[in-house]
């Protein structure tokens, strides 16, 4: 239906509480709200549609009593006046672009449909399918999810972020040999070797053996049975750690392991759990926290000692900043980092 075909009732009182005018909306995500009143009209018969450009793509029969409107209207305070739905558009965009969203009332009756009005907003690409977990959670996924669709892992990372490869080298000795435990598909390889070190990968997933393989990166296959690394005592300078300790299932006897083949420094980084506290006021995790295969959960104080017999000495510090600042406007770090030595 065209919108020039939405016609005017006079006797209806009307608004448009949500989108409102040049509010930016997600094209999957449009939340419509407001309210209506029309004499002689039974609220229990009326239907209120959105329209995107012309196109309906949403519609509620359910109106609610509010209390502000019944006394704008001298209304009783139950009379049914207030709507709201979700919908989406039909097409999602290709990019982001200005739209028209228009609302409508009908009757059970009245085949017209009448115009509560427009509201002109940024219709922005929501891009789901690019989104992490976008093609999980899709809205119009109508399979019943289970905790093994959500709580999952990632793809191996291929390269490494600027701000921890910094802190790496920060830290060991020049020319040092370094084994990467729990490597994944080598990102922090080409970093290190182009620095000056030497470096080799200990893994057993799988798929980023292949791809180890594939990126001709020296590594060492283990096998989830195995009780020792494929290496021997202190055959490493130095042992890189990064997002592992928390996926190990019995960690004391992984550490006597890494303890066991590194000659002198170990650096260690996990997901940072005492951010969460913080976080609450407004509802949000970090992400990578709640990673299905996560067994262990750390605080720095728990970090230390995990790691203090197996090492002479041992500091912890946390590092990337989150991008999201707590209520008080403080910037937290996502991550924790520990240095730990195996002689002083």
């Amino acid at each position: 239906m065209p919108n020039e075909s939405f016609a005017k009732l006079a006797q209806m009182r009307k608004c448009i509480d949500t989108p409102r005018p040049a509010q930016a909306v997600y094209d999957e995500c449009i939340s419509i709200a407001g309210w209506i009143f029309a004499e002689a009209r039974e609220p229990s018969a009326c239907r209120v549609r959105g329209w995107l450009e012309g196109a309906p793509i949403g519609e509620t029969r359910l109106l609610f009593a509010r209390a502000d409107v019944s006394d704008f209207l001298s209304l009783p305070r139950d009379f049914p006046v207030a709507f709201r739905f979700l919908t989406r558009a039909v097409q999602p965009n290709e990019a982001s672009r200005e739209a028209t969203i228009e609302v409508t009332a009908s009757w059970d009756g009245d085949a017209a449909e009448y115009s509560i009005g427009k509201v002109s907003v940024h219709l922005v690409s929501g891009g789901l399918e690019k989104r992490c977990f976008g093609k999980v959670v899709f809205p119009m996924q109508s399979l019943v999810l289970h905790r093994e669709n959500i709580y999952g892992s990632g793809p191996p990372v291929l390269e490494p972020g600027t701000e921890i490869l910094r802190l790496i080298l920060d830290y060991l000795s020049a020319g040092s040999s370094v084994l990467d435990v729990g490597c994944g598909a080598g990102a922090y390889a080409s970093g290190l070797v182009a620095a000056g070190h030497q470096w080799t990968g200990l893994e057993l997933n799988p798929h980023c053996l292949q791809l180890l393989q594939e990126r001709r990166l020296p590594f060492r296959r283990i096998t989830p049975s195995a009780q020792a690394f494929p290496c021997g005592n202190e055959e490493f300078d130095e042992v890189i750690c990064i997002e592992v300790l928390e996926h190990i299932e019995d960690p004391k006897s992984f550490l006597q392991e890494v303890s066991r083949v590194v000659r002198k420094r170990t650096l260690f980084s996990v997901p940072n759990i005492e951010v969460i506290p913080y976080f609450k006021d407004w509802e949000a995790v970090p992400w990578h926290l709640l990673e299905g295969d996560h067994k262990n959960f750390f605080t720095r104080a728990s970090l230390r000692e995990l790691l203090a017999p197996h090492f002479s000495r041992v500091e912890v510090f946390s590092y990337i900043e989150h991008p999201l600042r707590t209520r008080d406007g403080i910037a937290l770090h996502a991550h924790l980092c520990a240095v730990a030595d195996k002689a002083v």
